[in-house]
């Protein structure tokens, strides 16, 4: 896995591997930077870990800590462990885990077009660590976009090909979801069925729009819906289109259409 070779800063959350242990410091190794180390003094431990010290904090351990200050010539940092909020430490375990997903996608890209791992950083993840920050983030958007991502960070044409359908085939984009109320109701003779073919109009143009629509009848004339995709800016435009089919819709047929 790739290590970033400039220096985290202060408040940073950081993924540490335990090196050592004695009863007021515990010393470790920065998982995610080049030749960073640092030590948690015993003040900044839980006081439950500090009492089952050989239990929660061996060599080994991996933990989520937060930088307090940094000595740049030294590469080396104050960390504090009991300044992490469960929030923050799930956080972090989640982007932790992502990058290795990630990192193991590249690997097996290596390999397939016969790159050491280096060279494959080199052409290509470096160029989306530097555009995104970090792998995944940019795996996301290839996942979603295709290989135009990858050609817009100028990667090897062949190789961003290869890479984007590998991507595709691996990672699931995660979908963005808007939900609320429509209100929809007519004083047409047919009225039951022009809300019924309203709603068919809007399952309809979800589907063109390649997203997915739900819609549960809460009580006359209310109806809760969920509208999902993988592209939150396509999302936005798709409600937008149902709300104006929608209101023309009802509005032709004795009808009102109202979004909540």
């Amino acid at each position: 896995m790739y290590t970033k070779k400039n220096l985290p800063e202060k408040d940073e959350m950081v993924i540490c591997t335990i090196r050592d242990a004695n009863p007021s410091s515990v010393f470790a190794i920065l998982d995610e930077y080049e030749k960073v180390e640092g030590m948690i003094h015993v003040s900044e431990i839980a006081r439950k870990q500090v009492r089952a010290m050989k239990v929660y904090l061996k060599p080994g351990t991996k933990l989520v800590c937060k930088v307090m200050s940094m000595d740049l010539q030294k590469r080396y940092a104050e960390l504090s462990l009991r300044r992490v909020g469960e929030g923050q430490r799930r956080t972090k375990l989640q982007q932790w885990g992502n990058e290795k997903i990630a990192n193991d996608i590249l690997e097996v890209f290596a390999k397939q077009v016969g790159l050491a791992s280096k060279a494959a950083y080199e052409k290509v993840g470096n160029k989306i660590i530097e555009a995104y920050g970090a792998l995944y983030p940019g795996f996301i958007e290839i996942s979603q976009k295709g290989v135009s991502v990858l050609n817009k960070i100028e990667v090897e044409s062949k190789l961003a090909e290869q890479l984007a359908t590998l991507i595709q085939k691996r990672i699931t984009p995660p979908k963005a979801e808007i939900e609320g109320y429509f209100l929809l109701q007519s004083s047409a003779a047919n009225g039951v069925e022009v809300i019924k073919s309203a709603v068919a109009k809007a399952q309809e143009l979800a589907e063109n729009a390649k997203a997915d629509l739900e819609i549960k009848y809460i009580s006359a004339p209310k109806y809760k819906f969920k509208l999902e995709s993988t592209n939150k800016k396509a999302l936005d435009e798709t409600l937008k289109s149902i709300q104006a089919e929608l209101t023309k819709h009802m509005t032709a047929n004795s009808g009102t259409f109202l979004t909540q």
